[in-house]
């Protein structure tokens, strides 16, 4: 296995032989050598930018076969974490490739950069930005983190004690998780698209469900301190609520169905928060049907008054379309009845 500087990546799929090829240039030798590599995993692929160091290893190529097993290509297989930095890690001084670059010879053969009094910024590549402030998350012991170069991230994890404590093994975290639990060993699954902010240039964060772009939390039995509308009376919120739980968060939350239904089903009731109202479905439905009772109750009376009267005065001006009205009153009514019927569980 080698370590080497990458130099150049193909992003296009003119070529189907060269999808995801990139070139690496090795420090082997007095002037360096630049090799190419493919994705060892073509299921989980971590694209580098220009200057970060990759681990390229040898493997089969697609003519290998039991008679020509020495048919071989370079592989890479992840980036190197040189600067420790989730955004990038380049670090071009790395990528040695002549002797002329120094000002003397055993400069260049010792590896030592030549120094120049008018740096130029370096190039990462056409599209990528580079984020100069953005911090990476908190780690805790066991923790499993996948974190991409922007602010997102995946966390399995749990809610670890006295995280901030240092002993002869451990050195203690910065910042506790913003989640708690009555069950350390619970798992917590979070999904986070886009930090809401930073400590500062490789310093830790933790995941905030208030200020973060977007979130899913899947709780097991974590207590998530989040901020929401007045909810309806009998609402356990969840900084206080310790069961199993999903919670979504962002600036905009949109559910579209493309060929079936937006189903919402609740074991206890339904509840919506708007800026004007905070509702249980349940409750809801029940005072339309009331409404449609008092309107069915009005009807029957004016339909018993209008059949009292004499045939004189059924027969005036107004009697008939106040019994026209009626008549569609109780249409209506008749329809809602059965709508809401249809509705009751």
């Amino acid at each position: 296995m080698i370590f080497g500087t990458v130099e150049n990546i193909v992003l296009d799929d003119k070529d189907p032989e060269k999808l995801y090829k990139i070139y690496v240039a090795t420090t082997t030798g007095q002037t360096g050598n630049t090799i190419e590599a493919y994705p060892l995993d073509m299921t989980c692929k971590k694209i580098p930018v220009i200057g970060e160091q990759v681990m390229v290893t040898l493997g089969s190529n697609a003519d290998s076969n039991a008679q020509k097993r020495s048919s071989v290509r370079n592989y890479y297989i992840s980036t190197v974490g040189i600067q420790s930095n989730v955004n990038h890690n380049a670090l071009p001084k790395l990528n040695v490739k002549s002797a002329t670059s120094f000002g003397n010879l055993d400069g260049a053969f010792a590896g030592v950069p030549a120094q120049t009094s008018t740096p130029t910024p370096h190039k990462f590549g056409n599209g990528f930005v580079e984020l100069k402030n953005l911090s990476q998350l908190q780690p805790y012991l066991g923790d499993v983190i996948f974190e991409g170069r922007f602010g997102q991230s995946i966390r399995f994890g749990y809610t670890p004690r006295n995280t901030k404590q240092s002993d002869n093994l451990v050195d203690g975290a910065t910042i506790e998780p913003s989640w708690t639990s009555s069950s350390p060993q619970a798992p917590i699954t979070i999904i986070r698209n886009g930090a809401g902010f930073s400590r500062g240039y490789n310093k830790f964060v933790v995941e905030d469900i208030n200020k973060d772009d977007a979130s899913i939390y899947l709780a097991s039995k974590q207590k998530l301190q989040i901020k929401t509308r007045p909810l309806s009376l009998g609402v356990t919120p969840s900084a206080v609520y310790e069961n199993p739980q999903v919670v979504v968060t962002s600036d905009r939350v949109l559910l579209v169905s493309k060929k079936d239904a937006v189903i919402l089903s609740g074991q206890t009731g339904v509840y919506v928060s708007t800026p004007n109202w905070k509702a249980d479905m349940d409750e809801m439905f029940t005072q339309i049907e009331q409404i449609k009772n008092q309107l069915t109750t009005i009807a029957t009376a004016l339909t018993a008054v209008t059949t009292g009267l004499s045939t004189t005065a059924r027969t005036a001006t107004a009697v008939p379309a106040v019994t026209t009205q009626i008549s569609k009153l109780s249409t209506g009514i008749a329809q809602i009845t059965t709508k809401l019927q249809l509705m009751k569980n």
